[in-house]
């Protein structure tokens, strides 16, 4: 690695919020050509709020920022973009209702007044081909999986020809296939000469991915490890500060009676094709009933039928041996069902609402008057009890 051009150097960034917190505390951090530079900390650590602060998002309040040698100061994303810093964040930036080439064209100073689709549809499909990506560019954004969501993001900054790629929390909600994917895809950027910060918590993909590790602590860096020197067990260390059991030992569990079955289920896509075709299982109290697969092959779909956001075409859905195959979504929340989707910005959150108000929103099942300072201790009290 010492022979690859330094990229990017960040030296001594402090960010303070109100009420006294130090989110960076004089951290300094650096990035070369052709490698994968991973930031590892807890929740809370400061990865993404130094990232966006190298991508224009905040203003640092202290310390300096150079890009191959030249200092710089960043003052929006569009301006970090035009320097060759791009980002993939934690949430996508996406137009639902558009195509993905529409998507792509949005951030493209080259067209001012009309934009060649024809054009951008063709180095689409080239790079896609080039990095593996496999992304159709007349396909509507809405009609994707969220990893193929992603790789529309990335896609984005290829198209920007970025030089500094940063990935934030990448694989939070990819299937392991997805993941493997985009690891592939991560290893031809680098060769290009891209540098890449991944930021993560996850110790066995950052074992794999990275060529470089820091590790950030409440706002500051424990220390900085070269690939050769990684191992899990002083990275568990370095984050929290502690030694870390790695592996847990769970004894085998006696299932109890069926709670959900399911019978002969049949459903649509977005797209109006089949997505479920004579699905049919059984689970159990007290288990966990996994369902893997490739992104695209009717895990959403499956989903969203058990949980009434989407029609099946045909089958059955008993809920201790009560038929709800027709039944709304609010009677299935009243009977004890609940979802976490995929993508839980767009979909299971309110993000302008607060916590308190967006745990209230199931609870308030019609009522119209509400006491505000109720529904605030009955947050902290849930908060409290699955802390």
């Amino acid at each position: 690695m010492s022979d690859r051009g330094m990229l990017l150097e960040l030296r001594n960034i402090v960010k303070k919020f109100p009420g006294g917190i130090v989110a960076s505390d004089h951290v300094n951090f650096d990035l070369k050509e052709g490698e994968v530079h991973t930031l590892l900390g807890e929740n809370g650590a400061g990865k993404t709020t130094l990232m966006n602060i190298l991508f224009g998002l905040y203003r640092m309040d202290e310390g300096e920022i150079y890009l191959q040698g030249r200092r710089v100061h960043i003052t929006s994303p569009a301006h970090a973009l035009s320097l060759g810093i791009g980002m993939v964040q934690q949430h996508f930036t996406l137009v639902p209702s558009f195509t993905v080439a529409e998507n792509i064209a949005l951030g493209l100073k080259k067209y001012k007044f009309k934009v060649d689709f024809k054009e951008v549809s063709k180095r689409i499909e080239e790079i896609s081909k080039l990095y593996n990506l496999n992304i159709d560019p007349s396909a509507k954004v809405w009609q994707l999986s969220v990893g193929e969501r992603q790789k529309v993001e990335i896609l984005k900054l290829l198209y920007a020809k970025a030089k500094i790629m940063i990935l934030d929390e990448p694989t939070a909600v990819l299937t392991p296939q997805e993941v493997e994917s985009l690891f592939k895809a991560i290893r031809m950027i680098k060769e290009s000469g891209t540098g890449v910060i991944f930021i993560s918590h996850k110790l066995r993909e950052v074992m794999e991915i990275s060529d470089r590790v820091t590790v950030l602590k409440s706002g500051k860096v424990v220390g900085t490890l070269n690939r050769d020197e990684l191992d899990p067990r002083k990275l568990a260390n370095m984050m929290v500060g502690r030694d870390v059991v790695l592996k847990v030992e769970k004894k085998p569990k006696e299932p109890g009676k069926i709670v959900l079955r399911v019978s002969n289920l049949h459903a649509l896509n977005d797209k109006g094709l089949p997505a479920l075709k004579g699905i049919s299982f059984e689970m159990r109290e007290g288990e966990i009933f996994g369902i893997a697969g490739v992104a695209g092959n009717g895990q959403r779909e499956l989903a969203e039928v058990i949980y009434g956001l989407r029609k099946p075409a045909d089958g059955k859905i008993e809920l201790l041996g009560r038929d709800i195959t027709h039944t709304s979504v609010m009677a299935r929340i009243k009977m004890g069902i609940s979802y976490i989707p995929q993508d839980r910005n767009g979909v299971a959150t309110c993000p302008n609402l607060s916590v308190a108000e967006n745990l209230f929103l199931k609870d308030q099942q019609g009522e119209f008057l509400f006491n505000l300072k109720d529904v605030v201790r009955r947050s902290l009290r849930r908060i409290e009890k699955y802390s």
